[in-house]
Formats: C-alpha cells, sequence, structure tokens
C-alpha cells in the first residue's frame, strides 16, 4: 500500500519525569521522525485534552500507540475503536509480578484481560515482559493466551545514552591498594527496587568500595537510617534525583542492581552503553540480558552476600574478557535495531488496514512474539496507576 507522507503516531503518554519509559519513548520518538513518522504526543493523564479533541487526534492519526499498558492503553483502545484505527499497546514492565506487588482485584486484573484483547498488536520490552503477560492471559484460559501471543512482539530497549560514545569507559589497567572503588545504582528507592539490600552488600565489600546512590524516593529516610554508619565512613552517598549522563556511569567500576522485578531495565542498558559492567541480582530480565554474554555479573542468588560475590567477580575480571562481553551486549542492543522493529511493527499494521483488515486484527504469522535485540522513576514499571 502506498503510504502518505509522513505516516501519522498518535503517542498516547502519561509519564512525566525522569524514569527508564520517558527515556524510551525519547528514543522512539525521535526513531520513527528520521524514519518519516510524525508523532504527535496526547497526555492521558495531566493536561489531557476534551474528549472531542482526543477524538480528533485519533482521527488525525493512522495508529495510536499506547506508552505504557496500564491508562495509555485504556484510552488507545477507546480511541482506537471509535476512529476505526490500528491500536498498539506498549508493555514494559513483568505485569504478573507488577499486579502481584500492588495487590490488584479480579475484575482489575479481568479488565486488563479485555483491554489487552481488544488491541491490535502488543509490544513488550524484553522475552520476561512478554511471558508475564502471558501468565496474566492465560489464567483466563489458554485461548486468550493463545491469541494475545499471535499479536505480540518482543522489541527489546536499546543501550543508548547522549554521549556514550564519545571515548572510552575510565577502567583502569592497574588498580593500587589504596584506590577507591566507586559503583553506582540509579533508581526510585522504592520498595521493589529493595535499595536496602545494597547496604548489606557494601558492607560485605572490601572498605575501598563505595557506593554512590542516584534518585530518589520513599526510601530515602530509611536510606539514610540504616546506612548512617557507611555515611559517617564516607562510603555511601546519596545523590537524590538528579540528571543522569555518560560521565556519571563512568566515573564508577560497575553499576549495581537488586530489583525484586524489571522488565528491562534501562539503567542497566545505559550503563551499558558507556562501557560500564552491570552487576544484578538473578531476576529473568537480567537473566535475559547478561546471561550468555556476562553471566559472571549475575548474584547466584537474590541475597546481599551473592551480590557482592558477583561485584567482587566483576571486579577482578580481566578487562579484555569484560570489554568483550560489553562490545557484544552493545551490538546486540543496538538503537537503529530498536527503531527499526517498531517502523516494521507499525507499518505492518498500516499495510493490513489497506488489505481490508480491520483495526482488530492482529498481525499475520510472524509477528507472534518475535524477539528483536534492541525501564526508574516510572509508575507503569513498578505499580498500577
Amino acid at each position: 500500500m502506498p503510504m502518505s507522507s509522513p505516516r501519522q503516531v498518535l503517542l498516547l503518554t502519561e509519564e512525566s519525569g525522569v524514569g527508564g519509559v520517558q527515556t524510551t519513548l525519547h528514543w522512539l520518538e525521535s526513531g520513527l521522525a528520521a524514519r518519516g513518522w510524525q508523532v504527535t504526543r496526547l497526555p492521558v493523564r495531566r493536561g489531557r485534552p476534551s474528549l472531542w479533541a482526543c477524538w480528533q487526534a485519533a482521527r488525525r492519526a493512522q495508529v495510536l500507540v499506547a506508552s505504557n499498558n496500564f491508562r495509555p492503553a485504556y484510552a488507545a483502545v477507546a480511541l482506537a475503536w471509535l476512529a476505526r484505527k490500528p491500536s498498539v499497546v506498549w508493555v514494559h514492565g513483568p505485569l504478573h509480578e507488577v499486579l502481584q506487588q500492588a495487590g490488584a482485584s479480579r475484575l482489575k486484573t479481568g479488565w486488563l484481560r479485555t483491554v489487552y484483547q481488544r488491541a491490535s498488536q502488543l509490544v513488550c520490552a524484553s522475552q520476561t515482559s512478554c511471558d508475564s503477560l502471558v501468565r496474566v492471559m492465560a489464567d483466563a484460559g489458554g485461548e486468550a493466551a493463545s491469541a494475545i501471543q499471535s499479536r505480540t512482539s518482543v522489541i527489546r530497549n536499546p543501550a543508548v545514552l547522549p554521549g556514550a560514545g564519545q571515548g572510552d569507559a575510565a577502567m583502569p589497567t592497574t588498580m593500587l591498594a589504596s584506590e577507591v572503588i566507586a559503583l553506582g545504582f540509579v533508581g526510585r528507592l522504592s520498595p521493589e527496587k529493595q535499595p536496602l539490600q545494597l547496604l548489606t552488600m557494601l558492607r560485605l565489600l572490601p572498605a575501598a568500595c563505595q557506593l554512590h546512590v542516584v534518585g530518589d524516593g520513599e526510601l530515602m529516610g530509611a536510606m539514610r537510617s540504616a546506612g548512617q554508619d557507611l555515611l559517617t565512613q564516607g562510603r555511601l552517598h546519596l545523590h537524590g534525583q538528579q540528571t543522569v549522563s555518560a560521565q556519571t556511569y563512568r566515573a564508577w567500576r560497575a553499576t549495581v542492581l537488586c530489583s525484586r522485578y524489571e522488565g528491562y531495565p534501562m539503567t542497566a542498558l545505559e550503563s551499558l552503553a558507556c562501557g560500564v559492567p552491570c552487576v544484578s541480582t538473578p531476576i529473568p530480565a537480567m537473566q535475559e540480558m547478561l546471561g550468555t554474554q556476562a553471566p559472571f555479573w549475575l548474584a547466584h542468588d537474590d541475597s546481599p552476600t551473592a551480590l557482592a560475590q558477583a561485584v567482587q567477580r566483576c571486579l577482578v575480571q580481566a578487562l579484555a574478557e569484560q570489554q568483550a562481553a560489553i562490545d557484544q551486549l552493545q551490538q546486540q542492543h543496538r538503537l537503529e535495531t530498536f527503531v527499526q522493529a517498531w517502523d516494521q511493527v507499525l507499518t505492518g499494521l498500516l499495510q493490513r488496514r489497506g488489505q481490508g483488515q480491520g483495526p482488530k486484527q492482529g498481525p499475520g504469522q510472524g509477528h507472534g512474539a518475535v524477539p528483536t535485540d534492541a525501564s526508574r522513576e516510572d509508575n507503569p514499571s513498578g505499580g498500577l496507576p
């Protein structure tokens, strides 16, 4: 089907501030624009226009994309149905775990299943998120799960950060006995991120190790209280919320994650983009990201002791071996691959619509949960709105 130029995407969002979802939205918008798409944002929470304006915007667009699988998804699916346009729901976090953490009711879960069943296409940020989504749908019966799988693609988040390609990460070839070993954490200080485990981890590491925590949240007070001895010793640095740059990551020997669950964390990908290893508890998303190329960076279990051991393995790893793993991971998560995969999904929806298939139709057989190598502050990856 000949495409009009530019092609029109309506992106329904609720994100504000900083965070993994907001970051991936930026890369999606800029990447699609470079490929000839005109992307228009429509807020569904703060600053939302009238329902009439929303409907008019949906009519002008050729495809509607929900920035996450909660409130924007409700709006995207409803507006797409009214305007008879295809809709795409972007699934970032592992839905099954998110719903369990939030204590979601059966009514809420049933409503989400109904929304996802009416979307033309779902895009998951990782195979981990896809598997979690299918588990939620499977609770309603195998038929619902199969139907979702046939309309789901996996497009992994990219490893990219402005300035990351300029120069090499500051990884010393030798280390003096008195040298400070800086480690970093970037993220929301909330229960699912489990930042208090980092304090126990730090106490198990050599005295030369210091931890820099970038982020804020409900557990900041607990971090200050429980880490008072480390703060006094100068081993713990609580920086609060601030802009994260390539220089932030490059000041560290490794970035550390200890989340209870993740979709496909941008913190880890940004660290890798800057040439800095990321050490993590062995949650499924990080096994998916690191398991083949950098298994030594994964803790053997989710305990602070195992995480400290993984950090030490990373610190003594041969630099050539470490750099080879980073190079391979960067190649597997290229921004161009991420944007191309999204372009193919959206173009495919328009082509099927042009061939007479209505907006409720899902993609053809070639798009069923197909992984394509290509989440901090945002609410959708960590809880319900």
